[in-house]
């Protein structure tokens, strides 16, 4: 009977600046693929062909065993003929009568918005050519996400540390740096102590397939003056 393909798997590593937008990926993937020059069957269109002599043309041998519950059949699939029920003249040159080849094949995969590392894609119809005119298997893509430099992940939410002078930290200012969606300003109120963390909503990365985004988590971390001249050390 016709039965689908297997599954294929293989991985596809991406930065965390594409998985925050969303990307069109390229990768090359070596997979079986139906022959081209018997269109999977195996033999040669011109190839002369005979009923299996060991199946009668059933596909499937039987035999019959004797066991203390009595006789029992079993039916199993013709080796002769590999569950054809017929015998070819000829096999093809191309797949060794397989009617299976391995290629390299050139994919396009849409990474949505928002995958987290681990998370695998299904790529219908990119796996396995299936058997007696079976469907394709699906291509399972495993997505990973390298660490970013500035930002730490957690699920949706991300994390930053920015430094600070010690007269921002003691008179507040208004710092600015850039994210995967634009600069942004944090306010930092005099008197801000070393750690403290700021929260901006909706500067996270996009929620999978669905509106919104997490939020950023912004800790300052004041940087304290190792080498200071007489008139800073009189300033300060």
């Amino acid at each position: 009977q016709p039965r689908q393909g297997a599954d294929l798997r293989t991985g596809l590593e991406i930065d965390l600046e594409e998985a925050f937008e969303g990307v069109e990926k390229q990768m090359d993937v070596r997979r079986p693929e139906r022959c081209g020059e018997c269109d999977g069957a195996g033999h040669p269109p011109s190839a002369d062909s005979q009923t299996c002599s060991e199946c009668n043309g059933r596909g499937q041998v039987t035999s019959v065993q004797q066991t203390p519950f009595g006789r029992m059949q079993q039916r199993r699939t013709c080796p002769r003929c590999e569950g054809e029920g017929t015998i070819h003249s000829e096999t093809c040159s191309a797949c060794g009568g397989d009617g299976v080849v391995h290629n390299e094949a050139t994919l396009t995969v849409e990474i949505p918005a928002g995958i987290r590392d681990g998370q695998t894609l299904r790529m219908d119809g990119e796996g396995a050519p299936g058997e007696q005119g079976g469907p394709n298997g699906d291509l399972l893509v495993e997505v990973s996400v390298r660490d970013h430099p500035e930002y730490e992940r957690d699920g949706d939410d991300l994390h930053r540390t920015e430094a600070i002078s010690f007269p921002q930290a003691v008179f507040g200012d208004t710092i600015q740096f850039e994210t995967f969606d634009g600069t942004v300003e944090v306010e930092v109120p005099a008197g801000t102590q070393s750690g403290e963390q700021f929260r901006l909503r909706g500067k996270g990365m996009p929620h999978l397939r669905r509106r919104g985004q997490g939020d950023l988590y912004v800790r300052v971390q004041v940087v304290t003056p190792d080498s200071l001249n007489e008139k800073q050390r009189e300033a300060l």
